[in-house]
């Protein structure tokens, strides 16, 4: 960060931004700081919250549905609630494979993730990514797949090795406020192999707040913090890099920047 900059000077895209989920008045939330924003569904119900939010939001956002990998058991019998949604939302997502907690099966996961990616490259939609504990399995289907529609891996903390390997698919790494986490070295070491662009920010509120806030409700205008840090780490201004996120959030999302 130049000496001369001020965090409150720059605007951000909140990529990952689960405006349903908090508890906080969506009203009463800070968001002077955004210029934009994707509100990502989980669920049938969070992706339907997620669509009348961002059609009352008095801020441009975006909105998505799609099953995460915590719900894939259920996948089949939402199969067609989710295809009605698809065709309305502007991202498909939040999908993918969550290893750490399996809380539905790995095969189901695997399911759902490729019926997801078939149908947002099929529509020609982004397509949001949760990839946790996965990386093995996630870089083989995506691999194994002829995806042309933008795929963003949502809060990436796949480190230096995965970084690299991923880059070769041609993929958005949003970062999220787990970047300012001291315990996150081989992120930071990571974030430099990230293609200037092809990279995101995020704070997917209402978790992961970044430090000095960590272990508090996240906020957006929290996406400050997170990012100082890519800054630091990046050796860009915060200018440079508020200019950048936005033109690679525009790209994936076919935005003209007048809008």
């Amino acid at each position: 960060m130049n000496k001369n900059e001020t965090l409150e000077q720059f605007k951000w895209v909140d990529t990952h931004c689960h405006l349903q989920l908090t508890k906080d008045k969506i009203e009463d939330l800070y968001l002077e700081n955004i210029e934009y924003l994707i509100i990502p569904g989980i669920d049938i119900q969070s992706s339907l919250d997620a669509r009348d939010i961002s059609r009352s939001l008095n801020k441009q956002s975006y909105w998505s549905a799609g099953l995460h990998p915590h719900e894939a058991d259920e996948f089949e019998n939402l199969k067609e609630n989710l295809d009605d949604l698809f065709n309305e939302a502007d991202l498909i997502g939040e999908t993918g494979l969550d290893y750490y907690r399996n809380l539905s099966s790995k095969s189901n996961q695997i399911s759902s993730l490729k019926y997801h990616l078939e149908v947002a490259n099929q529509l020609s939609k982004p397509i949001i990514l949760h990839c946790r504990d996965s990386f093995s399995d996630m870089f083989e289907i995506l691999s194994d797949g002829d995806y042309s529609n933008p795929i963003i891996l949502h809060s990436w903390t796949g480190g230096n090795k995965w970084t690299k390997k991923f880059v070769d698919l041609d993929v958005y790494f949003s970062i999220s406020g787990i970047i300012t986490y001291e315990t996150a070295q081989d992120l930071h070491l990571a974030v430099s192999k990230i293609p200037t662009n092809r990279l995101l920010l995020e704070t997917d509120i209402p978790y992961l707040a970044p430090n000095p806030h960590k272990g508090e409700v996240n906020k957006p205008s929290y996406i400050k913090y997170t990012a100082q840090k890519v800054s630091e780490l990046l050796g860009v201004s915060l200018e440079d890099l508020s200019s950048m996120t936005i033109s690679n959030s525009n790209v994936l999302l076919a935005r003209n920047s007048n809008e």
